[in-house]
């Protein structure tokens, strides 16, 4: 069977010379700004402060600081496009 999305979005980047395909709406932002980079460093950081959550204590500091993380992001979402923010955020 075919896996491929019927509607698939698209990217033009590099001055329409590169055309990449997308998995949603966050990675065609992503794409299109190119922040891949950035977002996989930003996971790969996540993912290690996750691996180091032996107690409750520092899961406590870890949580903390991803809501700030989330909080950061939101507000820039806001900011960026407040339409696009009215409909992800409640």
């Amino acid at each position: 069977m075919n896996k491929k999305a019927k509607n698939p979005l698209y990217v033009v980047t590099n001055d329409g010379k590169d055309v990449l395909e997308a998995k949603g709406l966050f990675d065609a932002l992503f794409k299109r700004l190119g922040v891949e980079p950035l977002i996989a460093q930003l996971e790969m950081l996540i993912q290690a402060l996750l691996g180091m959550v032996t107690s409750y204590a520092v899961f406590a500091v870890v949580k903390e600081w991803l809501d700030q993380l989330v909080e950061m992001l939101e507000s820039l979402v806001k900011k960026v496009d407040p339409v696009l923010a009215f409909s992800l955020f409640k």
